[in-house]
């Protein structure tokens, strides 16, 4: 079984829970279909700016792991890398 690393770094759609200044992906679409965050494996933020990106390394209700970005410039999140077992 291959391993394939993709970087689409596209737009997606992430229902998000916000609590005490924390984030917390819980579910986002890409490419048509909805994932499920099973695990936060990780997170992390960097400068953009004078704003941040926040990382955030999940699995998926399909084992693929996804490495999502949400954006405090413009409030938006995007898909930076995908880890799939093909």
């Amino acid at each position: 079984m291959a391993i394939v690393f993709e970087e689409p770094n596209e737009p997606v759609e992430v229902l998000t829970h916000f609590e005490n200044g924390r984030v917390h992906p819980l579910r986002f679409r890409w490419r048509g279909r909805v994932y499920k965050v099973e695990k936060v494996h990780g997170n992390w933020s960097q400068p953009k700016g004078l704003e941040r990106e926040h990382h955030f390394a999940v699995s998926a209700d399909n084992s693929d792991t996804f490495e999502l970005v949400f954006d405090t410039t413009d409030f938006r999140w995007h898909v930076a890398r995908v880890v799939t077992e093909g």
